[in-house]
């Protein structure tokens, strides 16, 4: 797995890629399977920051445990 991911294309703030950064609960970058909050970063072509946000990490749902 890896810590950070890099998404080409146009992002809902006018950038042209997107990264996204795991980190742990101090803040510090890790592997994505221990992340508990990102960080998701637009950018222009030339690396420009258009817009940042944070958000918190969950487990994704099994929709077999409806049934």
């Amino acid at each position: 797995m890896a810590s950070s991911k890099r998404v080409e294309g146009k992002t809902p703030h006018g950038g042209d890629y997107s990264e996204l950064y795991y980190r742990d609960d101090e803040g510090n970058v890790v592997d994505e399977s221990k992340a508990t909050r990102f960080a998701l970063r637009e950018c222009k072509k030339d690396g420009t920051l258009v817009y940042e946000t944070f958000g918190f990490m969950t487990e994704d749902l099994d929709d077999s445990e409806d049934e």
